[in-house]
């Protein structure tokens, strides 16, 4: 014999929150304003990859070593070195 069993009710929606309007065009003012004022560098994250050959990961390793730096920061300073 066959057990029966409940059916399971389908979860309720939950309502979207006010809030969530409200931030977003207060996080889209800052933007605006932030690239009026020059500072468009705000919707940047500072965080990207690159894909580099194994030889040169290495290089820029044993580099940094020499230099007694963090690879980071040692490739921070040759980008900002090479941007301007």
């Amino acid at each position: 014999m066959a057990v029966k069993r409940k059916a399971k009710r389908p979860a309720a929606r939950k309502p979207a929150k006010k809030a969530t309007a409200r931030k977003a065009s207060k996080s889209t003012m800052r933007a605006s304003r932030a690239h009026e004022s020059g500072g468009s560098y705000l919707k940047y994250s500072g965080k990207f990859t690159v894909r580099l050959p194994r030889s040169l990961h290495q290089a820029l390793v044993a580099r940094a070593e020499r230099e007694g730096v963090s690879l980071n920061l040692f490739v921070t300073n040759a980008l900002s070195r090479n941007a301007k």
